[in-house]
C-alpha cells in the first residue's frame, strides 16, 4: 500500500514536467514577439463568420472556465478582415454585445444564425434583429453601437490584429509572444481541451 501511494505521489509531484516536456516551440507553438505581457493572459482572435470560429467557441468556452482557477485573462479580440463592410459590423456587434455584459449569449445566436440558419446580413439592421431576438432592448443595442465606448473596443481589437499580423482564425496568442498552433494537438473532444488548457498554462508560466 505504501509502495502504491509513493508511486503516485512522485507521479502527481513529474507531472507537471512531463507536460512541459511534450510541449516544443516549433511544433506546438512559435515565438513571435521578442517582448511579452506584463501579466499573464490569452488573446483569441476570431470571426462570427468563420466557420472554423463557430466550431472553436464551445472549445474555448470550456477552456476559459478550465483557466478559472488561473491569473490567466482571456481576452477576445473580433477580427474586420472577414465579410468585407459586414466585417465591420460583426466588430461593432461584438463589441456592443460585451459593453452591455451579454457577450456569451449574443455571440452564440450570431453563430447560430450565420451558421445553423445560413441567414444573410447585410446591414446593422440585420444584426439588431439578432439582439432583439434575443431579448436585448433595440434601443440600448443602438445607444451602444454608435457609443465611444465600442469605437474604442474596435479600435484596440485592430490595432491588436494589426501588431500581432494575425491573417487567419481562430488564433491564440499567449503573452503577446506565443501564437499556439492548434492543428498540433493530436487529441479530440474533452482530451483536446484538457490538452489545450495545459499548453496555454504552460506557455503563460513561460519566463524565457
Amino acid at each position: 500500500m505504501m509502495k502504491k501511494l509513493f508511486i503516485l505521489i512522485t507521479v502527481m509531484l513529474f507531472l507537471p514536467f512531463a507536460n512541459a516536456a511534450q510541449f516544443k516551440e516549433g511544433v506546438h507553438y512559435d515565438v513571435i514577439s521578442e517582448q511579452a505581457t506584463s501579466k499573464p493572459q490569452v488573446a483569441e482572435y476570431f470571426s462570427y463568420f468563420c466557420p472554423h470560429c463557430n466550431k472553436f467557441e464551445p472549445i474555448m468556452t470550456d477552456v476559459t472556465k478550465r483557466l478559472a482557477d488561473s491569473d490567466i485573462k482571456v481576452e477576445k479580440n473580433h477580427v474586420a478582415f472577414i465579410g468585407r463592410e459586414m466585417g465591420i459590423e460583426m466588430q461593432k456587434a461584438f463589441a456592443t454585445a460585451e459593453l452591455l455584459n451579454v457577450e456569451h449569449q449574443m455571440s452564440s445566436a450570431i453563430f447560430t444564425a450565420i451558421h445553423d440558419q445560413k441567414r444573410r446580413f447585410s446591414s446593422r439592421d440585420d444584426i439588431r434583429t439578432v439582439f432583439t431576438d434575443a431579448g436585448i432592448d433595440g434601443k440600448k443595442f443602438d445607444a451602444a453601437v454608435n457609443s465611444f465606448a465600442v469605437n474604442g473596443k474596435v479600435a484596440r481589437m485592430d490595432k491588436n490584429t494589426a501588431n500581432k499580423n494575425i491573417r487567419g482564425v481562430p488564433a491564440l496568442i499567449v503573452n503577446g509572444k506565443y501564437q499556439i498552433n492548434m492543428g498540433s494537438i493530436k487529441a479530440r473532444g474533452e482530451q483536446f481541451n484538457i490538452k489545450l488548457t495545459a499548453l496555454i498554462k504552460y506557455l503563460a508560466a513561460k519566463t524565457d
